[in-house]
């Protein structure tokens, strides 16, 4: 068996009636000896459905029972995960389909794309486990698997990454574990806490620290079917969690909406940013606001999440740095990024060449750029292969875009290179204002020339509803270029 169905098992026989899943929802509540039955069940439910013992299942759910449920006994089965976000298109998930060949894929009846997968050939069979209801999909015809079993691969993550390109992350349950354990070490996790799930479980950021962290741990997690701002607040004061992981973007958005009055989140000890970079004036004005510690961290796929994190006061937390290595090493090789440990992934899927060349006798390459100060600190300064090159200066977009998110109007901000027949790349920048709140792009650019060298300084500035950004909260600069480009067809 599975380490994931021992400690779920050993949950459940220790403390059965100990919550592991509140549902606001649903107003339901699900303990540990619960879920660890109804692990098991679904994991039989779905070999009886395909005829046999499956190698590779697919999931397409929002969070919540169905999402937590799915992914531990499929985790446990020690089948391979192939998670997919239930907001992509059919064409998307297709992709996914073709190069994952999962032998059945996890939904739900209310799934928009049901009908997709129907009219593609698809089997739909119904799954009742308690009352809780799925829909197995099993392929025909061109979806049939054409692929060997993924030995030892727990999780195959399918990340688009800066190219758009999806690349599949193969991680082992080992992988998954260490990481786990190393965000439990970094935020002093203890069994008194509870943690507030607001990222999706087909995101490794939600799946390694707000499901399995807390499962190691022995903890209650608060999952909610997905983050709304009006709702945050109460949320907390109603289910006391102590921490809760999120992406610059909602934090933005916390600082954009009403403050709440402090019994309200008095039950948290520390707020955790990952998954993109934190802007050094979104975690000043958040820590002022709240009086509440928000600890930056950095996190990759390849690496089955987090990299480095900011210590828990009363340890030093330096704004601007993503912390310090917990478990696994780091170290900058020609100013880049260079991860080894347990957690480190064992290559891209069907990419031997890629695999070959990101993997250097264990360690990895990130592609991003940064330094370790003297005593461990690591600062991120962006990715290679997002530097704008305009006439030979290179310029990191998040330099640029920590001297936007200083402009109080700002909520968020995102900077790429547009192409320019002088120059060949010129500085944009895309602003999403917060409500209520005006700015023109001649008081942008005089703030920006103060701070920023004249090269630096955007010459097109640009005010969108929001940034394109993927799963796990980056804006996504090649897709602020193409806004740009089909923009400027249009005039």
């Amino acid at each position: 068996m599975s380490r994931i169905g021992n400690t779920l098992d050993h949950r459940a026989r220790k403390e059965p009636g100990r919550p592991f899943l509140s549902l606001p929802g649903e107003r339901r509540m699900v303990t540990y000896g619960q879920f660890a039955e109804w692990s098991l069940g679904l994991g039989d439910e779905l070999s009886s459905v395909g005829g046999r013992s499956l190698t590779r299942i697919g999931t397409l759910l929002p969070n919540g029972l169905e999402a937590a449920l799915a992914t531990l006994a499929i985790l446990r089965s020690n089948a391979t995960l192939v998670p997919m976000n239930p907001r992509l298109t059919w064409r998307e998930i297709g992709h996914i389909l073709e190069q994952s060949s999962p032998e059945l894929v996890l939904t739900t009846p209310s799934q928009p794309l049901l009908q997709s997968f129907i009219e593609h050939g698809w089997i739909q069979h119904p799954v009742d486990l308690a009352g809780i209801r799925f829909v197995a999909l099993l392929p025909e015809g061109q979806w049939s698997p054409a692929i060997p079993a993924l030995r030892g691969v727990a999780l195959l993550l399918f990340t688009s990454g800066t190219t758009g390109r999806p690349k599949g992350v193969l991680l082992s349950e080992h992988n998954l574990l260490a990481n786990a354990e190393y965000v439990n070490r970094a935020h002093e996790i203890t069994d008194s806490d509870i943690a507030l799930c607001i990222l999706p479980l087909y995101h490794i950021n939600g799946l390694v620290v707000t499901l399995l962290a807390p499962l190691l741990a022995g903890i209650s997690v608060v999952m909610p079917e997905r983050f709304i701002m009006e709702e945050f607040w109460s949320l907390i004061e109603e289910y006391h969690p102590t921490w809760f992981s999120a992406v610059p973007t909602i934090f933005s958005k916390i600082l954009s909406a009403t403050q709440p009055e402090a019994h309200q989140y008095a039950s948290l000890r520390f707020a955790r940013s990952a998954s993109a970079s934190l802007p050094e004036a979104v975690l000043q004005q958040f820590e002022e606001r709240f009086d509440l510690p928000l600890i930056e961290a950095y996190g990759i796929s390849e690496a089955a999440c987090q990299v480095c994190s900011n210590p828990l006061p009363p340890a030093r937390h330096k704004p601007g740095s993503v912390g310090v290595s917990v478990g696994n090493r780091i170290k900058i090789v020609d100013g880049e990024v260079w991860v080894s440990g347990p957690n480190l992934f064992r290559g891209y899927f069907a990419l031997p060449e890629e695999s070959a060349e990101a993997l250097q006798e264990g360690w990895f390459r990130t592609g991003d750029l940064g330094n370790i100060d003297n005593d461990g600190y690591l600062f991120l300064t962006g990715r290679k292969s997002e530097l704008i090159n305009r006439a030979g200066e290179k310029i990191a977009p998040r330099e640029v875009e920590e001297v936007l998110h200083q402009l109080s109007q700002v909520e968020s901000a995102g900077v790429a290179g547009i192409p320019s027949a002088v120059y060949g790349e010129e500085v944009a920048a895309f602003l999403v204002l917060r409500p209520g709140q005006t700015i023109s792009s001649e008081e942008v650019s005089a703030h920006c020339n103060i701070r920023l060298a004249p090269f630096k300084v955007p010459l097109t500035i640009l005010f969108v509803e929001e940034l394109p950004k993927g799963p796990s909260g980056k804006v996504q600069r090649r897709l602020l270029t193409e806004l740009y480009i089909n923009m400027s067809k249009k005039k």
